[in-house]
């Protein structure tokens, strides 16, 4: 009766216990200017997807590295964003891209969710290439994404695999 009291016990706290997934950005390279269109006149131009698949607000932390490994931030809470219930959003990592008139043309590929995302800080680091890992809590199929990645002369997409 012991064994069967400790057991029942084991498995109410293992219930009540959050359980943290991630996804892995391998690799980007995103240096065209704002409002340079899809695809850019010059350079390479990153958007990142994200689709929530809850029905709830899903709050995420972004962190990105440099191509040596380095933790280049941001750091807590800044690096926090939302994204609300079903909903998909595309941000660029390394510029705020609004879509909105540029020069009379409406170039811009974010929307306001997507602006909300943090970039990679170049003030660390002036590059504007890396990885990043996007971490929540709840369960890895809770948020799925896929990068894409464009220049005048080659596009190419690919799904985010689960990060660590």
């Amino acid at each position: 009766m012991k064994k069967l009291g400790l057991v029942l016990t084991v498995m109410v706290a293992l219930a009540g216990v959050a359980y943290g997934s991630s996804l892995a950005i391998p690799w980007f390279v995103d240096n065209a200017l704002p409002g340079a269109g899809w695809p850019p006149a010059a350079k390479n131009t990153t958007l990142i997807y994200l689709k929530n698949n809850t029905d709830d607000v899903l709050v995420a932390e972004i962190t990105y590295y440099s191509a040596e490994g380095a933790n280049l931030g941001p750091e807590y809470p800044a690096n926090t964003f939302a994204i609300d219930p079903k909903a998909s959003v595309a941000f660029r990592p390394v510029a705020t891209d609004p879509n909105a008139d540029i020069g009379g043309t409406m170039n811009g590929l974010e929307a306001a969710a997507g602006i909300a995302i943090p970039n990679r800080p170049v003030d660390v680091d002036p590059k504007s290439n890396g990885s990043a890992t996007i971490s929540w809590t709840g369960g890895p199929t809770d948020l799925q994404g896929m990068l894409a990645t464009t220049s005048m002369a080659l596009s190419y997409a690919h799904l985010l695999p689960p990060g660590t």
